[in-house]
């Protein structure tokens, strides 16, 4: 049962003496001097003495520094996170400090608890600690014994790894009883995969190489000796799962292509093998491939009928006649565009503004008005000015940002479809596939509006 959350505060574990001792030894004071005289901000032993001369203009009063430090702590039924804030101030050539404790994690029961405060007040979730930071930005951890306590007494003690980091702690606590069971059974590269989630790199850009929605203990339990004693793969799996519910077979190198998500889009009037074998040969960008259906459905085509249109001999130059026949439609009916520019469009677009920030280097924007996604196809020769994307995006289905040089905010560089908290693709001039760099910090942008906030529903 859940509680208050100023509950778990006050049943928190204690974190020892020499930890707040290592607190105090992080943070610097000052000395002032001159021949005549000497000024010692604090007498604190074992932390580092910032020395400047003393003069008629030396400032002794002002705010000194904020520092973060964080200490794990566990037991045989609780993981904690403490982490305490510390403000240093100086007035009148004094130093004088000030803690609390500001954010609280807790794995215990199957649960993970997230408590922030504020002066002596507690509610649920965890507050970053930089502007355009995390609940961890910034943050010193105190180099316990945590890692072999989680190791060998922490309910995750039935789980083999050698390194963990904080996010890693939350991960493997969430799929503990997935990672047991695969680590018990000896599949080896799916719990690798569980256990370190991330992105494969293929012809088609960068694809999750796990997806724990699919992943659950029934779904393991069904295909449990496909993956026993074995270095099978999620993605391999399910891709050719997905092909033979369609009367196909696997065509070898297909899965550089295509993921498993991608077979139900696939028209019905050509036959699965067929249409390996065109993909491979011409190495098809599926994405590219779906904007190209998608203008087809704009424009009332129906291609399910002629296999010529599902499988066009040259499909870079069937796309761009879709494009064309596109913006032209569009000029026409740009004020019936800019008209659907409603309330609700200004609404989302105000619950939308908090996905903004940069991030190495790289802007992520959200389109002001609706046309700018018609100009930003044009510009990039895309298709996220297509009906399809506009519709979506001012109903709040998925979210369209711009991803530009952070000193050339104007100029179109990268476009990003965003869905339920997860990148659907990365999109620059005629379609080509964003560089690792920027999918990079796309990825960092991801976690930081899953940290920044939880309690919100972006599309």
């Amino acid at each position: 049962m859940k509680r208050e959350a100023k509950w778990y505060i006050d049943t928190k574990l204690k974190p020892p003496k020499a930890f707040f001792e290592w607190c105090d030894s992080q943070i610097h004071t000052f000395k002032w001097s001159n021949k005549q005289k000497t000024i010692l901000a604090s007498e604190r032993k074992g932390c580092e003495v910032i020395e400047r001369r003393l003069t008629k203009r030396t400032d002794l009063n002002f705010s000194d520094k904020f520092y973060t430090f964080a200490i794990i702590l566990v037991t045989s039924k609780r993981i904690e996170i403490q982490t305490y804030a510390y403000w240093s101030e100086i007035r009148d050539g004094k130093q004088f400090i000030d803690s609390d404790l500001v954010n609280f994690e807790r794995l215990s029961n199957g649960e993970r608890i997230e408590v922030t405060g504020d002066c002596n007040s507690y509610y649920f979730g965890l507050s970053p600690n930089q502007i355009m930071g995390g609940p961890y930005t910034g943050t010193r951890f105190y180099q316990n014994d945590w890692l072999e306590k989680i190791k060998t007494i922490s309910e995750l003690k039935y789980i083999s790894f050698n390194q963990i980091d904080i996010y890693g702690i939350r991960h493997f606590y969430k799929y503990r009883n997935e990672i047991e069971f695969l680590q018990k059974i000896k599949a080896r590269r799916l719990a690798e995969e569980v256990m370190y989630p991330g992105y494969c790199f293929s012809e088609r850009g960068y694809t999750r190489i796990v997806d724990m929605r699919t992943l659950n203990q029934k779904w393991l339990r069904e295909n449990k000796a496909y993956f026993k004693n074995s270095d099978n793969n999620f993605l391999a799996f399910e891709l050719e799962k997905r092909i033979r519910q369609r009367n196909g077979k696997l065509v070898p190198g297909i899965e550089n292509y295509l993921t498993y998500k991608d077979i139900n889009k696939i028209p019905k009037g050509v036959g699965m093998v067929r249409f390996q074998n065109w993909v491979i040969k011409n190495k098809v960008d599926f994405t590219y491939y779906l904007d190209y259906l998608g203008m087809l459905s704009d424009l009332s085509i129906d291609p399910t009928n002629n296999e010529n249109l599902i499988i066009p001999k040259d499909l870079e130059k069937a796309h761009d006649n879709a494009v064309r026949l596109l913006n032209i439609i569009f000029e026409e009916n740009l004020e019936k565009i800019k008209a659907k520019e409603e309330q609700d469009y200004r609404e989302a677009m105000k619950s939308r503004e908090k996905l903004q920030t940069t991030i190495d280097g790289y802007a992520f924007m959200v389109p002001e008005k609706l046309e700018d996604l018609i100009k930003e196809g044009k510009e990039l020769h895309h298709c996220v000015g297509s009906s399809a994307y506009v519709e979506k995006h001012r109903k709040g289905q998925i979210t369209i940002l711009f991803i530009r040089k952070s000193d050339e905010a104007d100029k179109p560089l990268f476009t990003l479809e965003y869905k339920s908290g997860e990148i659907v693709q990365i999109r620059g001039k005629h379609n080509i596939s964003a560089p690792y760099e920027v999918f990079e910090a796309a990825d960092k942008w991801v976690r930081w509006v899953s940290t920044r906030d939880r309690k919100g529903a972006v599309a």
